[in-house]
């Protein structure tokens, strides 16, 4: 525990030290402790079930040409600590940018001294972006960086990612876009390069149990680039009977989010409604809406499975495995 609460002190430090956002080129997801997977590719194979979930997230609702995002993922465990995990993802931009494409990921677990473990993942990265200029209202109709009209581009790069954890918590760190490799996309300046920028999260979550009915999970997320200042979410969730949730976000800056869920023996959902505190993005639309749903694969002996997760876990090491 003593490196959970260095991790939590270095969250605060940070946290007080930025006040001012940037925008960055992936999307976002306001229910990252809903399947962290697609935050950090360390949690590929840490299941003792197979997730396969999918998501929709619609941002400003009622605004032509919002960001909308879908995402589809499964990851499972394999022999020898070994695991493996799949995303597919489509990500409109807002029209004119959009990216199609899909990450596969290895992990390796490792025991530690006491019955927890770290997990290291490594993904490839497959994606196709894409810039239409025709579908933009310009004032400048002779703009040399809008002449091509559309573009298209196929781009390969990796995630690396590292997460500890026990029966209750985890936290660790992921690198999204580490080779910022060229997007193909034209420029009208040598200067300027078109390129994926590295991405840095740090996460964290901790399950502390009230009662053998109620669970109470804080957590955050912090993410930050080499050129933008730290953007950083709480998440505050009540878990009963380990089945129904109800909980509440905060993005700095940004919004706040209240959620729910619910787990039917192996299916899980949950929704989330964030109100947009940006004023001059709420004058445009202070409505987002983001949607989970999954289906936990059993595997394994049925009486070392997980059932809760979304709550608690209380399984030894040896059952990670």
């Amino acid at each position: 525990m003593k490196a959970f609460k260095i991790l939590a002190i270095l969250i605060t430090v940070l946290c007080l030290a930025q006040t001012k956002l940037d925008a960055q080129q992936l999307f976002r997801r306001t229910q990252y402790v809903f399947n962290p997977y697609l935050a950090n590719p360390a949690v590929a194979g840490t299941k003792t079930f197979s997730p396969v979930m999918a998501s929709y997230r619609q941002q400003w609702a009622g605004f032509s040409g919002a960001p909308t995002t879908y995402t589809v993922s499964a990851h499972t465990n394999l022999p020898n600590s070994m695991g493996a995990g799949i995303i597919i993802f489509k990500d409109d931009a807002g029209g004119a940018i959009s990216r199609t494409g899909a990450e596969i990921t290895g992990s390796y677990k490792v025991d530690l001294n006491n019955e927890d473990q770290v997990s290291f993942g490594l993904s490839a990265v497959v994606s196709r972006f894409q810039f239409d200029s025709s579908t933009l209202d310009v004032l400048d109709l002779d703009d040399p960086n809008l002449l091509t009209g559309l573009e298209t581009s196929t781009n390969f790069d990796a995630n690396f990612g590292l997460m500890v954890y026990g029966s209750e918590y985890y936290y660790g760190f992921s690198i999204n876009r580490l080779a910022q490799t060229d997007l193909g996309v034209k420029t009208t300046s040598e200067l300027i390069k078109n390129q994926n920028a590295r991405h840095f999260n740090v996460m964290a979550s901790y399950d502390y149990e009230i009662d053998e009915e109620l669970t109470f999970q804080p957590s955050g997320l912090l993410r930050f680039t080499g050129f933008t200042p730290v953007q950083f979410d709480i998440h505050l969730k009540a878990i009963y009977q380990k089945s129904f949730w109800l909980g509440v976000s905060y993005r700095h800056q940004d919004a706040i989010a209240p959620s729910f869920g619910v787990k039917v023996g192996d299916f899980v959902a949950g929704y989330s409604y964030d109100v947009t505190t940006t004023k001059s993005v709420r004058e445009l639309s202070p409505h987002t809406h983001e949607i989970n749903i999954g289906y936990n694969i059993p595997r394994g002996d049925p009486r070392f499975r997980e059932q809760n997760s979304i709550g608690k876990r209380r399984i030894s090491r040896s059952r990670l495995r």
